[in-house]
């Protein structure tokens, strides 16, 4: 169960407060991870790859350590094999609202786990964890493109994006497609890994 879309006119008065156009919130709880994603745009035929800029994330161990254990297996697993992350699109765009990733072709190897409730809002910025229907989580996550206290209590918010808002979610904010979240660009993530 990822964020439903907010009602219009809280999605145009949100709008005005997009991350982008000054520096980031400050992060809300201590930094113990840091990490990248650098995420590209594919052309239409699917056979070029562009570059569109790295997305650094802070990570809040201590306030959602099963969430970042996992986003960590994500990004950077044990060096014998690639990142999960790697060639995983952003498959979900709800306009000036969040974007959605983490999808993978085989989730199998991650067993579920409860999500974290601990009091962390959703800023522009916040990375939180998507969730199914009995509050598991897995491997997708999305990034909050303006404050979503929609979100707040029901999702769990374990990092923030402290560089590429404007040139990575922004770019792929504006690309919203259809009215289920579906973009009408291709964006994947080409390559992550801690720093």
């Amino acid at each position: 169960r990822a964020p439903r879309r907010p009602a219009r006119a809280a999605a145009r008065s949100a709008a005005r407060m997009l991350f982008g156009f000054g520096a980031p919130p400050p992060p809300q709880a201590a930094v113990t991870d840091r990490c990248f994603l650098d995420v590209v745009i594919l052309s239409p035929n699917g056979r070029e790859k562009y570059p569109v800029g790295r997305l650094e994330l802070a990570l809040f161990g201590d306030a959602a350590p099963a969430c970042v254990a996992r986003f960590k297996q994500l990004v950077s697993p044990d060096g014998s094999t690639p990142p999960p992350l790697k060639g995983v699109s952003f498959h979900r765009t709800l306009k000036d609202f969040i974007v959605q990733s983490g999808k993978l072709p085989d989730a199998r190897p991650f067993a579920p786990f409860a999500a974290e409730k601990n009091g962390l809002v959703h800023l522009p910025g916040s990375l939180s964890m998507s969730q199914d229907e009995a509050a598991l989580c897995t491997s997708e996550f999305f990034v909050a493109v303006r404050a979503a206290p929609e979100c707040d209590g029901l999702y769990t918010v374990f990092g923030q994006a402290t560089a590429g808002m404007k040139e990575v979610i922004n770019d792929i904010n504006k690309r919203a497609g259809s009215a289920d979240g579906a973009p009408w660009a291709s964006y994947e993530i080409a390559s992550c890994g801690l720093l």
